[in-house]
């Protein structure tokens, strides 16, 4: 099956070295429209990943883990009880954060899995992997962000902050990004916090507020809450990733005036570069995945289909 995008505005900035036979990348600019992957069942979906030539989704209603092969094959890769977010270590491992019991788990290619830690995790919502093999993950409500070492006890990252649920890192992963879901507007954000070769972690910042951007895309129609921040169309932030070149991607919702769009952010944090419509109202999890690193997947933390769009960079990590 193609994949269709719809690019309105269009400005191909070639930034970054492709990897080898590959196109460029090019900065995503204007707007694109993403669309239902073909076979896709309803999902209550989370976090996911590109892992082992196909994508793997939790799949929190169906407690299960959900692995999608392009175009079209879909299948039960594991069944667990509570699955949220899902990372890939430098190892090659799964790594997943799951809910009732909290806990970090460690799934091995051949399908054994390890605890990698269990005590004082928190709320452990999505998750990420440092190449240094420290693990990441943010927590909902107020359980903050937190990581470990392979073997180390779980450390708190400072500022403690609420609501945590998107994370990602940034292509030379020297940043650890975390979407902040404050029910109020003014705590909306996306934080950084400055990570040293080994992973370890300096104090947070604000990065932006959602509320502080405004998409001013030609042709881009208006939003749910006729404003003209990114309020009304990311709401309260949950998905979270990084492309190749640096650019933010965040979407959102749990509001009835919001949840239209994924918003794409500039590396420095001060413009939005591109938006996606299309999406779940109610955006859960963001991941890059495909052949070629190129196709962001979407789901949604209602009953959604699995989502899809094709973009000119690709995912932070290929």
């Amino acid at each position: 099956m193609s994949l269709r995008s719809f690019v309105v505005v269009v400005s191909l900035v070639t930034v970054a070295a492709p990897a080898s036979g590959a196109e460029p990348d090019a900065a995503p600019r204007g707007v694109y429209t993403a669309e239902v992957v073909e076979g896709s069942p309803k999902m209550t979906a989370a976090g996911m990943v590109w892992w082992k030539d196909r994508l793997v989704i939790a799949d929190r209603g169906g407690k299960r883990l959900v692995a999608f092969t392009p175009p079209d094959k879909f299948e039960t890769l594991r069944e667990v009880p509570t699955p949220v977010g899902l990372a890939v270590d430098p190892d090659g491992n799964l790594v997943l954060t799951e809910r009732d019991p909290n806990r970090i788990v460690r799934i091995k290619p051949d399908g054994t899995s390890s605890v990698i830690a269990e005590k004082d995790v928190g709320t452990p919502q999505f998750i990420t992997v440092h190449k240094s093999g420290r693990v990441f993950w943010s927590g909902f409500p107020d359980g903050g962000t937190r990581s470990v070492v392979p073997g180390g006890e779980v450390e708190v990252l400072a500022p403690k902050i609420g609501h945590t649920y998107g994370i990602g890192l940034s292509p030379k992963q020297d940043w650890l990004y975390v979407a902040s879901k404050l029910p109020n507007a003014d705590g909306r954000a996306v934080w950084r916090f400055p990570l040293d070769a080994q992973g370890t972690p300096g104090k947070g910042e604000v990065f932006f507020k959602v509320q502080d951007l405004k998409p001013q895309l030609e042709k881009l129609p208006a939003a749910k809450d006729k404003g003209e921040t990114l309020l009304g169309w990311v709401g309260r932030l949950q998905g979270l990733a990084v492309d190749r070149l640096g650019n933010v991607y965040i979407a959102g919702a749990e509001s009835h005036t919001s949840g239209e769009a994924v918003a794409v952010v500039s590396p420095d944090g001060k413009k939005v570069v591109a938006m996606i419509l299309g999406v779940p109202r109610n955006v859960s999890g963001l991941a890059f995945g495909g052949k070629d690193g190129r196709t962001l997947y979407i789901t949604g933390a209602g009953e959604y289909r699995l989502h899809q769009v094709q973009l000119p960079a690709a995912g932070a990590g290929w």
